[in-house]
């Protein structure tokens, strides 16, 4: 039987995390949770919902204008 610190056994994951949006529109409140997603893919998707080129290397959460409110994003591990 091969060592435990064989390469060979060794796994690349991803880590898995999900997409939390808060919308505000006056008193209008909507959540929405997307995933779980490869980091990669899922910091991809917070940078769409914001207007962005890309998210900052931490969690959020982000803030960014809507049409009558805000949307904040973050990423949930």
């Amino acid at each position: 039987m091969p060592p435990l610190d064989d390469p060979q056994l060794a796994l690349s994951v991803d880590r898995q995390v999900r997409v939390i949006v808060v919308e505000q529109r006056g008193t209008e409140l909507r959540e929405l949770a997307v995933g779980p997603l490869d980091e990669r893919d899922a910091r991809l998707l917070a940078a769409l919902l914001l207007g962005r080129d890309a998210t900052p290397a931490d969690d959020g959460p982000w803030r960014g204008a809507v049409a009558g409110g805000t949307r904040t994003v973050q990423l949930h591990r």
